[in-house]
């Protein structure tokens, strides 16, 4: 479904700063209300529908809201239907995913259009700023981010947001909510993984007294908690596939029917997704429903691994170290030394590993250093037993790993061994609770 390789956008120094250099898309209405008039659009994605917050509005009412969407990929447009109404058709053949010829002619509802891409350049402008509400970042990548973000923030579409445990997903949602229309109203999460498949539909759609054994009093859920505001879907790709037909109809329709109820309700939600899987394989093997993909990926975002934008892991790290800075005590800040080694490191979880891994550095008082923190007294880093026969990065794996188990040794323990809220706990993924339990042979129990 992905052609591999394929760059839409790059990009390039400019007087006024950094921007991304995209090509441009010609449109041309050979049918339907606007025929004969031909409209230019810059990629990298043009959204197509009758809706007034797509790039090219299209008033037929015989086209979806928002109809489908073009991106530019290398020298080809690609062309995905966002689960219309009355289909998509690439030179009369109805598609979900294709590759358009030059010239090529789609047909959406009752209306007609041609597709060219133009030889001209546009130049889209990257923010200048390093932080995009709570994302952190002034790489090209993280820019690129936060390019998309404020774009989509001004929509009101479904989007999708795909990524490795730890890049910061839930932060980002929480950014198009901050920036949106809707950022008086409420902002709700609901992780797909951390919930019983049996009572995610509940969780999600509510229910009436009696609906079930134990319901002895309504329950709201999460849509109508969310009512005029977001919600937060995280780990999409979990939500089993007996679910997914009720909520494809809950974004196709705004409708929802509690459980144990004789009547659907209108709701008013913005949903924004996430996973960290890759959807259109899960579609290929049958684990996702391809209509529900295509209704969540109006507005896909890709947030870069850190192995990806390196250049930023100083800048994290200084903001890491600035939530200790009130408590008793603080530690002196970590050399620069360190944080350059940092950057030559694997990541394989991310922000939230590295975050992890500098909260173990300052509360055990590593490295040793002799000169505190500007304006905080002098203290002792803790003490480390030390073995200088060991190589340091040995050394420090073993320290690191004695840590984690500890940590959820404790946090298990807490948490009387329920693993979603040892996960809250640590602010970690529920499937890194459950890798750690597995590599040191934990228990619910703590054990």
């Amino acid at each position: 479904m992905k052609r591999e390789g394929a760059k839409s956008t790059w990009p390039v120094e400019t007087d006024t700063g950094l921007s991304l250099r995209s090509r441009k898309i010609s449109v041309e209405c050979i049918r339907g209300p606007l025929a004969g008039k031909v409209f230019e659009r810059p990629g990298p994605e043009v959204r197509v529908g009758s809706g007034a917050d797509c790039d090219l509005v299209i008033p037929d009412r015989t086209v979806s809201h928002v109809h489908l969407s073009l991106r530019i990929e290398g020298d080809a447009i690609r062309v995905l239907d966002t689960k219309s109404r009355n289909g998509t058709y690439v030179d009369d053949v109805r598609i979900k995913d294709a590759y358009a010829r030059p010239n090529a002619t789609i047909v959406l509802g009752a209306s007609a259009i041609r597709l060219r891409m133009l030889k001209d350049e546009i130049e889209l402008p990257l923010p200048d700023h390093d932080h995009f509400a709570g994302l952190i970042g002034k790489s090209i990548a993280m820019r690129r981010v936060y390019a998309l973000l404020e774009r989509f923030a001004d929509a009101d579409g479904t989007v999708l947001l795909e990524g490795e445990t730890g890049t910061g997903k839930e932060v980002a949602a929480a950014a198009i909510h901050a920036k949106s229309k809707r950022k008086d109203r409420p902002f709700v999460v609901f992780d797909c993984s951390a919930v019983p498949a049996n009572l995610i539909e509940s969780e999600l759609f509510g229910h009436v007294a009696g609906a079930f054994t134990g319901a002895v009093s309504a329950r709201k859920g999460r849509f109508r908690e969310a009512e005029s505001g977001t919600l937060f879907l995280d780990e999409i790709g979990e939500l089993p596939l007996e679910l997914q037909p009720k909520l494809l109809r809950a974004l196709e329709a705004r409708v929802i029917r509690p459980l144990g109820a004789e009547k659907d309700g209108q709701v008013d939600v913005r949903i924004i997704a996430a996973t960290n899987r890759d959807l259109a394989i899960e579609v290929d093997k049958d684990r996702f429903r391809e209509d529900l993909y295509y209704r969540l990926a109006v507005l896909p975002v890709r947030l870069p691994p850190l192995r990806e934008r390196v250049e930023d892991i100083p800048l994290l790290v200084r903001h890491f170290e600035k939530e200790w800075r009130d408590r008793p005590n603080p530690p002196a800040p970590l050399p620069d030394a360190i944080l350059e080694k940092m950057k030559s490191m694997p990541w394989p979880g991310n922000v939230r590993e590295l975050r992890n891994r500098v909260e173990l550095m300052l509360s055990l008082g590593l490295p040793d250093t002799t000169r505190p923190a500007q304006g905080t007294r002098e203290t002792s880093p803790a003490r480390v037993e030390v073995d200088i026969q060991v190589p340091y990065h040995v050394g420090r794996e073993r320290l690191v790993e004695q840590y984690t188990k500890g940590y959820f040794l404790e946090a298990l323990r807490r948490t009387d061994g329920n693993v979603s809220r040892a996960a809250q706990l640590a602010d970690v993924g529920r499937a890194f609770v459950q890798k750690v339990m597995k590599q040191h042979g934990l228990t619910r129990t703590g054990q």
